[in-house]
């Protein structure tokens, strides 16, 4: 009976994985050995009829990867980028996992449908280990077929996987090995070069030439040197290559591996359970700890409160200065501008709204410092997978911790952005509604105001400590709902990658620091100067008219009333008053939604149009201090409504562009984080006042 189908698969594996074993069990007689042109490498090929197809099995010789730096690795290469076979079967030593494993994050990345054929399984059961295939098979987005080569054991389940994966029966996704935020940025701006040249891309996959561009593979290399483009292609390529260098102080090539070896480990820490056979080296004796099941989380907990007391106690000094710095800065521009419009421009408008601001960058650049610290070292990576058995809890997994992690790194929009990462649609709309919630750097100047002005110094990182806490349970809680009335289903499965530990170099840390501080900077001197100038004209104008024997506080507090901020404030109060705000923190916080800096801005602003001499203007935190409209109480559900309510402007739209774009998750994130925030200040607020903790 004539075959309906012809099917090309390359079998591929470690030497000594039993490849030629199984070859010979799929081919029997119907096989025969020469040579690929040019080389001495032997060329194996055999053929087998299975449910009416006719399988052409191509035996490539044994690699350990694809970097071509042998004759070995470059025909392996070559075959499976120009001949392009119809699917790569990778033969894997399953009592051997991490090593063979290496091989096959490099085959996905050449976008070809992948089969594991889990060879010598038997060995793995003997020594006293057990890996959860389907487990495996759903973590890595593959077929996987154990095997024991040498007994003839799984060959029909292979055949039959090969053929169902051709017809479209099976499922072969790919779940990318996720290099990290630093190399996919550099990667994206390769890539973006890369894609202009249709040639190009149509023969080889896009995300593999920029891998190997920033590897600097030679073959790669003198292959966009043929370009019309190729110079600026090169170009960019060498100088994403020193910027990785510079961040890491090694070779991306180096961090490329340890990324690979993560994403293996996490695989095989989450499907294989090992008794007898165990890992010896340095991480995993660390990791024996820092994962474990009941230390955990404490020790996520601990590392989590060493950031917020490292970053205020070391902050508080500098911060001082940069206060005294704009308060010496108002008070010189009152005495040298006259006093108008020019002046409350100046005083009130720019320094008031902006400097309240920046005199909060020391805080934000510690705190960015501490975080790249635990990020560098590989510790983060280990939060996300202690954080993986909650999160199971709550309908989610373990990766969708990571966006979250990165919002609390700078900025949600990044966060948002690194829900790409999840495949499951559901999972990702839940993960973005969440991730906002965290304490971004946007939110840390408003945290260090108020926690600065009604908290003793002392109980700077706790307050801070007990936010973020608050922040994860609503996060979760938020998740948890959301999951089981909004976007009912099982959670995915996504594979936690665990890198190796590294020792963070100070230049690394210091790039990091700047980079992520520089950004805050920039929105300083765009967002948040635009808002502060919105924010004074609408307490400005319109200009009242003053009376006879009105004393200058008097017109001052009657103005900002009357200004069209003020008619706005006093039409939203009663939403807020139930939370303990007034109608300027309401102005506050409907500014906040430009960006969540622009609280601190129009605060500094509002009280800075309450002075009567702007010469002899106080620190925003002292007048706060000073305003008996005020309490500790107060402040803290103030704390809790800008931590949880709607993000900013731009986390937004990226929101809206990375749901669909969808306009109806939209309206819904801003209702359901509004409905969020509005209830748990309430419940601050009136709760402490039930328990007579304040008014």
């Amino acid at each position: 009976m004539a075959a309906k189908g012809k099917i090309t698969v390359a079998l591929a594996g470690n030497p000594n994985s039993g490849k030629s074993t199984i070859f010979n069990n799929l081919t029997g007689a119907r096989q025969h050995v020469g040579n690929y042109p040019g080389v001495t490498v032997e060329k194996k090929e055999g053929s087998v009829v299975y449910a009416d197809h006719e399988i052409t099995f191509v035996d490539l010789p044994g690699t350990y990867s694809l970097s071509a730096n042998s004759e070995d690795e470059v025909v392996a290469r070559d075959f499976l980028l120009k001949d392009r076979p119809d699917i790569a079967v990778h033969i894997v030593d399953a009592s051997n996992l991490e090593r063979n494993l290496y091989l096959y994050t490099q085959l996905q990345e050449l976008e070809i449908p992948v089969v594991l054929a889990m060879n010598m399984s038997d060995i793995v059961e003997k020594r006293g280990s057990r890996i959860d295939y389907a487990r495996f098979s759903r973590l890595l987005g593959k077929p996987v077929v154990p095997m024991v080569g040498n007994k003839n054991k799984g060959t029909q389940g292979l055949l039959e996987a090969v053929v169902n994966l051709y017809k479209g029966k099976l499922k072969a996704e790919r779940i990318p090995v996720d290099y990290g935020e630093d190399i996919r940025v550099e990667l994206d701006k390769v890539e973006a070069l890369l894609k202009k040249e249709a040639g190009l891309i149509s023969r080889y996959p896009v995300g593999w030439l920029g891998i190997k561009l920033l590897e600097d593979d030679p073959w790669v290399t003198d292959l966009i040197a043929q370009l019309p483009a190729g110079k600026a292609i090169f170009f960019q390529g060498e100088k994403s290559r020193q910027h990785l260098k510079q961040h890491f102080s090694d070779d991306p090539e180096v961090i490329i591996a340890d990324k690979r070896y993560g994403f293996i480990s996490g695989v095989c820490t989450e499907a294989q359970s090992r008794t007898a056979e165990q890992r010896h080296d340095l991480s995993d004796k660390i990791d024996k700890v820092i994962l474990n099941r009941f230390l955990g989380l404490p020790i996520f907990a601990v590392v989590m409160y060493a950031i917020f007391k490292f970053t205020f106690t070391f902050s508080e000094p500098v911060v001082g200065w940069f206060e005294a710095f704009f308060e010496k800065a108002g008070g010189s521009a009152a005495r040298v501008i006259p006093e108008g419009l020019t002046q409350s421009f100046v005083v009130d408008g720019l320094i008031g709204g902006v400097g309240g601001v920046l005199g909060f960058f020391p805080l934000v650049l510690f705190m960015f410092f501490a975080i790249a610290f635990f990020e560098d070292s590989g510790y983060m990576a280990r939060a996300a997978f202690v954080m993986d058995r909650i999160m199971h809890k709550f309908g989610l997994h373990g990766k969708s911790f990571l966006p979250m992690m990165i919002s609390t790194n700078g900025c949600a929009v990044p966060g948002i952005l690194a829900t790409r990462t999840l495949d499951s649609k559901k999972d990702r709309l839940i993960t973005m509604m969440v991730t906002p919630f965290m304490i971004c750097g946007a939110k840390l100047p408003i945290f260090a105001l108020f926690i600065g002005a009604f908290f003793a110094s002392e109980q700077g990182a706790n307050i801070m400590f007990l936010m973020y806490v608050l922040s994860v349970i609503i996060a979760f809680v938020s998740a948890w709902i959301l999951k089981k009335f909004v976007f009912k289903g099982e959670p995915s499965h996504f594979v936690m990658e665990l890198p190796p530990y590294r020792v963070p170099t100070i230049q690394g840390l210091m790039l990091k620091m700047w980079e992520r501080g520089w950004l805050y900077i920039k929105k300083a001197g765009t967002i948040i100067l635009l808002i502060s100038i919105i924010i004074w004209g609408g307490f400005t104008f319109p200009q009242r008219e003053t009376g006879e024997g009105e004393s200058e506080e008097a017109i001052a507090a009657s103005q900002m009333e009357q200004s069209y901020a003020g008619k706005i404030g006093k039409f939203i109060e009663p939403a807020v008053k139930p939370l303990g705000m007034d109608w300027r923190g309401g102005v506050a916080l409907m500014a906040g939604v430009a960006a969540k800096e622009v609280v601190v801005s129009t605060m500094g602003t509002i009280y800075s149009l309450g002075e009567v001499d702007p010469g002899e203007a106080e620190p925003l935190k002292e007048a706060l201090q000073k305003d008996p409209s005020w309490s500790p109480l107060k402040a803290l559900a103030f704390l809790v409504f800008c931590l949880i309510y709607l993000p900013c402007f731009v986390a937004m739209a990226v929101f809206y562009r990375e749901s669909g774009p969808s306009l109806k998750w939209t309206l819904f994130l801003i209702f359901w984080t509004t409905l969020m925030a509005w209830t748990a200040s309430f419940l601050v607020y009136q709760g402490g006042r039930l328990l007579a903790l304040g008014g």
